[in-house]
């Protein structure tokens, strides 16, 4: 009796962490994260950017698009994920969609999308597909839809493999059969009735309603529930395995029942030094990094049941990224000048001591890069836009940030002011030529020379050097005078 007494008082002791958010996403490093996002719309190649959730790529097949680690709760919407009318590769990662009225992830006229390890679930559909084609899903869950995937006016040559189909109302729809449900290996389908003979964890028999050939008899993805404790903290990132990431200021709180002789204390212990009785909220310090909290319950009996470990990574130093620009460059009121020949550069002021921080760049809207080092503006004369943020290995981002630049690469060009023109006279017997005009007030030096004068008595005169408008130029003598320049000088 006493047995059973302890394991029902251990069964139904409940703990629960209720300082943060139990979401999360994928970052790099192998450390699983979710944040929080408004529901996505792109419409066109042009609307894969920052704000529309794209955290990497420039949308070639080397090198798609990345819409990476983000948690959607869709209840409010149609869809969590709309992708409309576009050809460029791209990549829906990791990303957790719930609720949606009409799709999680929704993709109308695209081709080169790929949707890998999402979870899509408690919604009207998991996918809709909308005409369609070269699209792939698979290592997803999609999960208590009442439809799982829809193939829908002309969706063809779509791949669907290794998922987990879960309880869903109709795992699927594709009338015309003209997508393949099956690749390298099969998907799990909850409903499936058919038997495993061998072992091998494939299915003797298809699963017609779908003609999948090669059935899996066990999930490949597990589905994991995800459900935020604390409203004023959602989007706080956790892994998939409990790995929440936090600061020093976020307070950790331990909670237990027992319907029994109740709980005499809750013992924790972090990083696997000495236990120590639980009083109230308590918060992780020291450098950044991965942190374990293991912590048990104790009733008023003696009664304690196992312990539970939880995984943290302690970030307290969120990126910040700072923007210089080398030689040549010009500021002044107008704004920041540079040419295709300035270097421009990104530099970590604030950075996570734990993994990798990276920052990522774009210019004109254009895809996102990796920044590796310097880069330049190219283009044509005038404005350009340059985005830039970094990202911690916790999956920590910075908001993005917009500069304009302006571009010049054309030197300038120097002008004389032009003057009044000269008249040209034909020569005349025993007449002498009109005397020339004054020349204009300006800052060009006065060249004194000898005119023609009359017939009778010499007269020196004083000329200026005039630019003469090329509409109203004469020959010049190019002996003696520049191009544009007409002078007059004594004949003798």
């Amino acid at each position: 009796m006493m047995v059973r007494k302890v394991a029902l008082v251990m069964a139904t002791m409940v703990f629960a962490v209720v300082s943060v958010v139990l979401v999360g996403g994928q970052s790099d490093g192998g450390l699983l994260w979710w944040r929080a996002h408004e529901p996505i719309y792109i419409y066109g190649n042009d609307a894969f950017t920052s704000q529309n959730g794209v955290v990497s790529g420039s949308g070639t097949q080397a090198d798609p698009y990345v819409i990476d680690g983000w948690y959607i709760d869709a209840s409010p919407t149609d869809y969590g994920i709309y992708v409309d009318h576009t050809s460029a590769h791209f990549v829906i990662r990791s990303c957790v969609v719930e609720k949606a009225r009409d799709a999680g992830i929704y993709l109308n006229s695209v081709t080169n999308g790929r949707i890998e390890k999402c979870q899509l679930s408690l919604g009207e559909a998991g996918v809709r597909l909308l005409n369609s084609s070269g699209n792939v899903i698979e290592a997803s869950v999609i999960a208590k839809n009442h439809y799982g995937v829809l193939m829908m006016l002309g969706s063809s040559d779509n791949t669907i493999q290794g998922n987990s189909f879960i309880d869903n109302g109709t795992n699927g729809l594709d009338r015309r059969h003209l997508n393949t449900w099956t690749g390298t290996s099969g998907n799990y389908w909850s409903d499936y009735a058919g038997s495993d003979a061998n072992g091998d964890g494939v299915g003797d028999q298809a699963y017609n309603a779908l003609y999948d050939p090669h059935p899996l008899m066990a999930p490949p993805v597990d589905w994991m529930k995800v459900t935020p404790l604390a409203a004023g903290l959602a989007g706080t990132p956790v892994s998939q395995a409990g790995s929440m990431v936090i600061t020093s200021k976020m307070p950790i709180t331990l909670t237990a029942s027992d319907p029994g002789s109740g709980v005499a204390k809750i013992l924790y212990s972090v990083n696997g030094e000495d236990w120590q009785e639980y009083t109230g909220p308590f918060t992780l310090s020291g450098p950044d990094g991965k942190y374990k909290v293991s912590y048990y319950g104790v009733d008023n009996l003696g009664n304690a049941e196992p312990a539970t470990e939880l995984s943290f990574v302690l970030d307290n130093n969120p990126p910040q990224t700072k923007i210089t620009f080398g030689d040549p460059s010009y500021s002044n009121q107008a704004g920041q000048w540079l040419t295709s020949k300035t270097p421009v550069i990104l530099d970590l002021v604030s950075a996570s001591t734990y993994g990798l921080t990276k920052i990522f760049y774009a210019i004109d809207g254009g895809a996102w890069r990796r920044y590796s080092g310097s880069f330049h503006v190219t283009g044509v004369d005038g404005p350009h836009q340059i985005s830039y943020y970094s990202r911690n290995a916790s999956g920590t981002t910075e908001p993005v940030h917009v500069i304009t630049v302006l571009k010049d690469d054309t030197p300038p060009m120097t002008r004389g002011k032009e003057g009044a023109a000269i008249p040209t006279v034909a020569p005349q017997s025993n007449v002498a030529p009109p005397t020339p005009s004054s020349p204009p007030t300006s800052a060009a030096p006065e060249t004194t020379v000898q005119t023609e004068a009359s017939a009778t008595t010499p007269q020196p005169a004083q000329s200026a050097a005039v630019i003469v408008p090329p509409s109203e130029s004469t020959t010049p003598n190019t002996d003696t005078a520049p191009t544009g320049v007409q002078t007059q000088s004594t004949s003798n």
